[in-house]
């Protein structure tokens, strides 16, 4: 299979072509990705939903990360990003229908990644609970809801862990099995900067009505 070629850019984000994917992690060329959050309206405040990544995954395995993210491949545009989570969650949704919230700065090195991305972050509402979704295994092993008012509490450190909900892929039965377990901020990918709690407080803007939501 050849190698995945993406858009690259300097760091005023000016187009400067394309490389590999691997090339652009490995040397720590500016790219740009979507970021997409599912935020789920529920009687107590709603929750947000968070991917498992795989076990076998080279970085950050069984970490819990963004709901559904990806690259753009060479000569996408911003709107073709919605490919993403029809991937990863099977969820057909329009670009006009993603609430936007920015774009945020990706900084990162460790084991052999030298990352720097310009995310383009959304937001979307689905009542849907994580069991609904059709989820690619190859891609995602798990999705969890986490209450907005306890993912507040969790990182803002009010709280030592919060409950998780959702689903999960059994390897041993072969199949998705529902799940409720305690989490901790240890068990989201670490990043530089608050991210994850930066997006409960939009996520609880979002669903009050709140124009005003940014990144």
């Amino acid at each position: 299979m050849p190698e995945e070629m993406i858009n690259i850019c300097d760091e005023n984000m000016k187009g400067l072509g394309t490389a590999t994917k691997s090339l652009a992690h490995k040397t720590g060329l500016w790219h740009e990705s979507i970021h997409c959050w599912i935020v789920r309206p529920t009687a107590n405040g709603g929750a947000l939903l968070f991917q498992k990544r795989g076990s076998d995954k080279t970085l950050f395995p069984d970490y819990l990360d963004i709901t559904a993210a990806g690259h753009y491949v060479a000569g996408e545009e911003v709107s073709a990003g919605v490919r993403e989570i029809a991937e990863e969650l099977g969820l057909e949704v329009a670009f006009e229908d993603l609430t936007p919230l920015g774009i945020k700065i990706d900084l990162g090195k460790t084991e052999g990644v030298l990352n720097r991305e310009f995310c383009h972050v959304f937001i979307y509402s689905d009542d849907r609970p994580p069991g609904s979704y059709v989820l690619d295994v190859s891609e995602v092993e798990g999705l969890v809801e986490v209450g907005i008012d306890e993912g507040l509490g969790l990182f803002s450190g009010e709280r030592d862990d919060v409950v998780a909900r959702g689903i999960e892929w059994d390897r041993g039965k072969t199949e998705w099995v529902e799940i409720e377990r305690r989490v901790s901020v240890d068990s989201f990918i670490p990043r530089i900067d608050p991210y994850y709690y930066k997006m409960f407080i939009n996520a609880k803007s979002f669903l009050a009505g709140g124009r005003y939501l940014a990144i």
